[in-house]
C-alpha cells in the first residue's frame, strides 16, 4: 500500500525497491518508474513534418505514436528507403500509410517499447523518402470533329475525332480542346490522334456490319478508298502547327482506324497544337458474313466486303484476319491452312490472295449438342473491320 512520506523515514520508504509503487508528496501522487517520451519537430529532406505527441508510460511497456510527412503541391512522396535516426533504443519508425496524388502525405508510425529512462526532446532526422517533383503542362489543341468529304461509293462517312495523350502524366484534366496534367520529367512523348468511331450498318448480309474509316499509307491499294489530308491526294502530307514547348509532328503515322502524330513535350507551361486543314476525304468499308443465315448451324461460312469497289480484298495488300468461335466450336481456314492438321477456337492468318480468303470450316466435336455459338471475323491490319453473327449448335 502507499506510504505517506511525511510519516516515514527515508530508509522505510526503500526508494527503488520492487515493493515501492507510489508515494504521496503533499497532494501529488508520484510514480517514480514512469517514463516520458517527447519530441522536437523532425527534420530532413526539406519536407514538412508534424511532431509526435508527448506520452508517459512504464519502462518496457508498449509504445506507438504517429507523425505525417508532406511535400509541396507538385511533389509525389513514396516510402522509398525511409529511415529515421535519433530514436532511443527500443523504438523504430516505418511508413504505415501512403496517400495518393500530388501533394500527398505519408504517415509514419513509431513503435516499440518505452525506454528504461526518460527520452526528452528527441530530434529525429528523416532520410530516404522518395520525392518526385512534377511539372505542370497545358496543351491546347484543335478539338472539333473533322469534316469528311465522301469521294467513294457507299454509305455516309463516319465521324473522325481528335484526342490527346501524354506519357506518364498524372492528375490529368481534359476539357474541350485542352488537357492539363503533370509529368515527372521532361521530355515526354505526346500523341495527337484522329480516330474513326464505329458505325453499324444494319441489314448488310442479314446482320449488322461495323464500318470505320481506314487509315493506311496510301500505297499498293491497301486503302479501302484513299483517305488523305490535303488536295495533293494520297501522296500528300498532313502537318501540324506547334507552339510552346512541343516539337515534332511533321510525320503522319498510320493505324488501323486512326492516324497519330508523335510529338515531344520539352517543358511545362502552355503549348498549342493546330491543324493545317479542316477536313479529309475518303470513305469507310467493312466486312460481313454472306452466308449462312443467323441461327442456323453452318458447316462453312463466307465473308465479303460491303463496298465492292473499295479494294478491301486487293490481292496486292496483305491483311491480317482472325476468326474466333465460342462454346467449344473449332474452325479452320479452308485452302489457306489446308490440310487442317490443327483445329482451334481462334485462328489468325495473313492473307493477300483475293476476295476475301475462301471459306471457314467448322468442327463441333467439342461443342454442346444444343444452344448457340458466336462467330467473330476481324481484319486487324493494315485496316480494321469486324463482324459478329450468332449461329445454332443444333
Amino acid at each position: 500500500m502507499p506510504i505517506k512520506i511525511s510519516a516515514e523515514s527515508l530508509s522505510a520508504i526503500k526508494l527503488g525497491a520492487s515493493d515501492l509503487t507510489a508515494a504521496y508528496v503533499g497532494d501529488i501522487r508520484v510514480f517514480p518508474n514512469d517514463i516520458t517520451v517527447s519530441y522536437v519537430a523532425p527534420t530532413g529532406q526539406g519536407l514538412t513534418y508534424t511532431t509526435p505527441s508527448t506520452t508517459i508510460g512504464s519502462p518496457g511497456g508498449a509504445y506507438s505514436q504517429t507523425f505525417t510527412i508532406t511535400g509541396t503541391s507538385t511533389q509525389l512522396l513514396a516510402a522509398g528507403s525511409f529511415s529515421v535516426s535519433g530514436l532511443p533504443a527500443g523504438l523504430t519508425a516505418t511508413i504505415t500509410n501512403t496517400g495518393s496524388g500530388l501533394g500527398n502525405s505519408l504517415t509514419a508510425t513509431i513503435s516499440g517499447v518505452y525506454p528504461p529512462t526518460p527520452a526528452l526532446n528527441i530530434a529525429m532526422t528523416i532520410s530516404g523518402v522518395s520525392i518526385t517533383t512534377y511539372t505542370q503542362y497545358t496543351i491546347n489543341y484543335t478539338s472539333s470533329d473533322m469534316s469528311i468529304a465522301n469521294h467513294c461509293a457507299g454509305n455516309t462517312p463516319n465521324t473522325v475525332s481528335p484526342s490527346l495523350s501524354v506519357a506518364n502524366a498524372i492528375d490529368v484534366v481534359n476539357s474541350t480542346g485542352s488537357q492539363t496534367g503533370y509529368v515527372p520529367s521532361l521530355p515526354q512523348n505526346v500523341t495527337y490522334t484522329i480516330a474513326s468511331n464505329g458505325v453499324v450498318q444494319p441489314g448488310v448480309g442479314g446482320g449488322v456490319a461495323t464500318q470505320y474509316y481506314y487509315f493506311t499509307v496510301g500505297t499498293n491499294n491497301c486503302d479501302v478508298c484513299y483517305l488523305y489530308g490535303d488536295n495533293a491526294g494520297s501522296s500528300g502530307t498532313y502537318q501540324l502547327g506547334l507552339s510552346g514547348n512541343l516539337t515534332g509532328g511533321s510525320t503522319l503515322y498510320a493505324g488501323a482506324s486512326s492516324r497519330s502524330w508523335f510529338l515531344s513535350l520539352t517543358g511545362g507551361g502552355t503549348s498549342t497544337i493546330t491543324r493545317n486543314i479542316s477536313g479529309i476525304a475518303g470513305q469507310s468499308n467493312g466486312i460481313y458474313i454472306t452466308s449462312p443465315a443467323a441461327n442456323t448451324k453452318p458447316t462453312s461460312i463466307g465473308v465479303d466486303d460491303i463496298l465492292s469497289n473499295g479494294g478491301f480484298f486487293s490481292q496486292v495488300c496483305a491483311k491480317t484476319f482472325t476468326a474466333s468461335a465460342s462454346s467449344g466450336v473449332r474452325l479452320f481456314f479452308q485452302n489457306i491452312q489446308s490440310p487442317p492438321t490443327t483445329w482451334a477456337s481462334s485462328q489468325t492468318i495473313v492473307y493477300s490472295g483475293g476476295n476475301p480468303f475462301g471459306l471457314l470450316l467448322f468442327d463441333y466435336n467439342a461443342a454442346p449438342a444444343s444452344g448457340t455459338f458466336t462467330l467473330t471475323v476481324t481484319c486487324s491490319s493494315p485496316v480494321y473491320s469486324t463482324y459478329t453473327r450468332t449461329f445454332s449448335l443444333s
